[in-house]
């Protein structure tokens, strides 16, 4: 601590950002070890947007509590991210529903992780953008205790028994075991839209926190 002052490091990723002024910006970040924190900041142009994964460096106000920016060392930009409008509103969904329900300043490092390899599957071109949409709600109610059972909720929701294999195939598989599975077309009866219907289903267990 220094003039009341702590500085931090850690790593994470920009949920959101808003400007104010000519040259002040205001960021929302999760981060390891800090969970969702709020920041004012300088304007730090491209490496501030949201989805950009970095080491971030800012220091906390002892007397007011306020957290202020200094310095981003990017990580992973998650350019490929941005090769879809698909997949900016997907990320944009994410980024409001962990500002939304996440506890402010309650690290969730298990989650943080999570949401990096699916921002990671929502980056790459041959993975369908419903797909880590799913995968990734999914496994955040999962974590925190929320989910049914993956194979009887499906069941009862009406979806065949092809597309509850594949929802578990996606879940168990690690991100490059998805990549591989979605390399090829997918030749089993699956409905265009199943991923979907999921992915809305497992998002309103979220609603009743």
């Amino acid at each position: 601590m220094f003039n009341g002052e702590d500085f931090i490091t850690a790593k994470g990723v920009t949920l959101s950002r808003e400007f104010s002024g000519e040259n002040r910006l205001w960021v929302r970040l999760f981060l390891q070890g800090e969970g969702v924190v709020s920041l004012s900041s300088k304007n730090f142009k491209g490496d501030s947007e949201p989805f950009v994964w970095a080491v971030y460096n800012f220091r906390k106000n002892a007397k007011n509590a306020k957290y202020y920016l200094e310095d981003i060392d990017v990580k992973d930009d998650m350019l490929g991210l941005r090769r879809s409008r698909e997949s900016i509103l997907t990320a944009l969904k994410w980024s409001a529903l962990l500002i939304k329900y996440m506890p402010h300043e309650q690290p969730d490092d298990e989650l943080l992780a999570v949401l990096y390899w699916n921002m990671k599957l929502l980056a790459t071109p041959a993975v369908p953008y419903y797909v880590p949409d799913w995968r990734f709600l999914w496994q955040w109610i999962d974590l925190w205790g929320l989910a049914p059972d993956i194979v009887a909720f499906h069941s009862s929701n009406s979806f065949n028994d092809d597309e509850i294999r594949l929802l578990v195939q996606t879940i168990t598989l690690n991100a490059n075991g998805v990549i591989r599975l979605f390399t090829s077309p997918v030749n089993i009866n699956i409905r265009e839209n199943a991923f979907i219907i999921a992915a809305r289903l497992a998002a309103g267990f979220l609603r009743q926190i």
